[in-house]
């Protein structure tokens, strides 16, 4: 009898990690979601019926403990939290720096070394939701595009070195998504409508994707069989201008 599917989804309780563990389940995987608020875990959880595991990927032990849950192997990690801190470079300091870093860079990275095991009893795959502000940069988006950019390296790299385990590795990079991440930026709330119409003015789709559409790219490279170290873009066509 063939093994039901399995699906780690981290920051998996809203945004485009919802949209991912929803689709991932429509498409019969059996999906965990994992986040660091137990109380928007489990509102989420019981809104797609999935399982669901709290850890915050700064802290290596939550990491460790997340992996464990996968004994019997696992077919797709997608490595979807992170958190975008938008400042001028004189508000930097050491500490937000460093953990920008921890949990866009190194708590994937710890993430993925703690499941190697499980990942090559299936001959897994790995998604990491990266960002095209890598390649088209934003003034204040320094530190935010140097952790993305680290993400994009790490899939390249680790690409060559899992192949021969059976491992693929890919990232999504999408551009504009309405998440609510939007929400987190400091925006002031009479200014956003302006913004967000001129940036969808500089799409050539004219508009902002939506979190299911990042989803589906990211099921696809999933599916892709013959895919690894691949980043695509999932922006409305901003980088074919």
């Amino acid at each position: 009898m063939t093994q039901q599917k399995t699906a780690l989804v981290t920051g998996g309780n809203s945004g485009i990690g919802f949209a991912t563990a929803a689709l991932l389940k429509k498409h019969g995987y059996l999906v965990t979601i994992s986040g660091r608020s137990e109380a928007a875990l489990l509102e989420a959880a019981a809104q797609l019926g999935v399982d669901h595991a709290v850890a915050e990927m700064a802290n290596p032990e939550h990491l460790e403990r997340l992996a464990a849950g996968f004994p019997h192997g696992l077919d797709l990690l997608v490595n979807n939290a992170g958190i975008a801190q938008f400042m001028p470079m004189e508000a930097h300091t050491a500490a937000i720096i460093d953990h920008c870093f921890q949990v866009n860079v190194r708590g994937p990275m710890l993430l993925t070394q703690a499941l190697l095991g499980s990942l090559e009893q299936r001959s897994g795959s790995v998604v990491n939701v990266s960002s095209i502000i890598v390649e088209n940069g934003k003034p204040h988006a320094s530190l935010y595009a140097a952790t993305k950019g680290a993400v994009d390296a790490m899939v390249r790299s680790l690409a060559l070195e899992l192949a021969p385990r059976g491992i693929r590795v890919n990232a999504v990079s999408p551009g504009a998504i309405e998440t609510p991440m939007v929400d987190k930026l400091g925006i002031p709330d009479e200014l956003k409508p302006a913004l967000i119409q001129e940036q969808s003015n500089a799409i050539p789709m004219k508009r902002f994707g939506q979190p299911r559409e990042v989803a589906e790219v990211i099921l696809a490279l999933a599916k892709s069989s013959y895919v690894t170290g691949a980043i695509w873009k999932v922006d409305g066509g901003v980088n074919a201008c």
